[in-house]
């Protein structure tokens, strides 16, 4: 196997831990709310409790990946990632299950950003579209997992069982990482002084892309995590529910499709736009009519926007550890804030409805951001 196809595979292992990760959750809220009489808005911090640590101190474990390189802190983050999946099958109440959230956040400030980070050392200049876009494939895939894999096995067994198939998982990555993957280039500490100059030096482009990528995931993520709850509410099994919301995901398959394309177009802002404008209006289309191929539609849409996003990050800056980090801080951001607030407005209103047209905003704000982005000619040439 050459480096290119190793490093991809390392890179994409990374993004399964810490998609899968995330992803448990959704199908265990109905469970965690019944075992601990919790409301939905308390239920929207497990996964903002997560973000917290990546969302406080990603702009410095990126500067540390780019000063230092990636395998000391992918081991570090690896871990933590144990230590808090360790964590959770233990927790005896709800204050310990966010505890250990928290632990698996702190490895999140590394995992958040290194993965792409790797792509971006190992294909810039060639073929960067296409290893995005089937990399971008690691969180839909990881999805299909916890809703029709983690799900039933949470409902026949415990629902914190699903958690050690994860513990296992993560520590067979461990391993691999530890046994083949080798330091590309490493970094000189130049100074304490040179982490503000760096932040100084981010273009505003690059801050724009972090505020769609907020966007995007505050519709996006917002959707994936209250959609078997939204299903269960119209009549649902919790299984059925789960397997339902997976529908979501199927078309993210189709990324690496944006990603031939990212390699072939200058038209970026184009591709987000359609994006936020086709996602935005499928959203408030699954509310109204109960038509499920429309979820999968919904998902086929949504692939337009992560892949470019990751695409545009190296193009813009050659700082990717401090580039990444700030997408990986807007995204935490909106994991931290957005679903509290969409169970928040789902408990004091009695519906979704509300719900759902705050996340189809998102979604249009995050395309008609995109639709403005200009990229230099001098960078798109890079």
């Amino acid at each position: 196997m050459n480096r290119k196809a190793l490093y991809f595979l390392i890179s994409y292992f990374i993004s399964l831990v810490l998609a899968l990760n995330f992803q448990l959750i959704p199908p265990l809220i109905p469970h965690i709310i019944r075992e601990w009489n919790i409301t939905r808005s308390q239920a929207g911090l497990i996964t903002g409790t997560t973000a917290l640590p990546p969302m406080i101190f990603g702009l410095f474990g990126g500067y540390l990946l780019d000063r230092f390189g990636n395998k000391k802190p992918i081991i570090l983050a690896l871990i933590l990632y144990l230590l808090g999946e360790i964590l959770f099958l233990l927790a005896g109440s709800f204050s310990f299950l966010l505890l250990s959230r928290i632990v698996i956040g702190f490895g999140a400030v590394i995992f958040a950003i290194v993965g792409l980070r790797i792509l971006a050392e190992e294909f810039q200049g060639e073929n960067l579209g296409k290893a995005v876009g089937f990399w971008s494939t690691g969180l839909p895939f990881a999805v299909l997992i916890s809703f029709n894999i983690f799900s039933p096995i949470a409902n026949r067994y415990h629902w914190k069982s699903p958690m050690i198939i994860l513990l296992i998982f993560t520590l067979l990555v461990l391993i691999i990482i530890s046994i083949f993957y080798e330091e590309r280039q490493q970094r000189s500490d130049n100074g304490d002084t040179e982490f503000l100059t760096s932040i100084k030096e981010i273009p505003k482009e690059v801050w724009t892309l972090g505020v769609i990528w907020f966007l995007f995931n505050a519709g996006s993520l917002s959707f994936l995590t209250f959609a078997p709850d939204y299903f269960m509410s119209r009549g649902m099994s919790p299984v059925y529910a789960s397997s339902i919301s997976s529908l979501y995901i199927l078309g993210s398959f189709l990324s690496p499709v944006t990603g031939y394309l990212l390699d072939r177009t200058t038209r970026y802002n184009l591709i987000i736009f359609a994006g936020g404008l086709l996602l935005s209006i499928s959203l408030l289309l699954i509310y109204f009519l109960n038509f499920y191929l429309i979820i999968v539609i919904a998902g086929i849409f949504s692939v337009l926007i992560p892949p470019s996003v990751f695409y545009l990050l190296p193009r813009l800056t050659d700082k990717y550890g401090l580039g990444y980090a700030i997408l990986s801080i807007f995204v935490n951001l909106s994991t931290v804030l957005v679903p509290y607030l969409i169970g928040y407005v789902r408990d004091i209103s009695g519906s979704y409805f509300i719900s759902f047209l705050l996340m189809s905003t998102f979604i249009f704000l995050s395309g008609l951001l995109g639709l403005n982005l200009r990229i230099k000619e001098e960078i798109r040439t890079l």
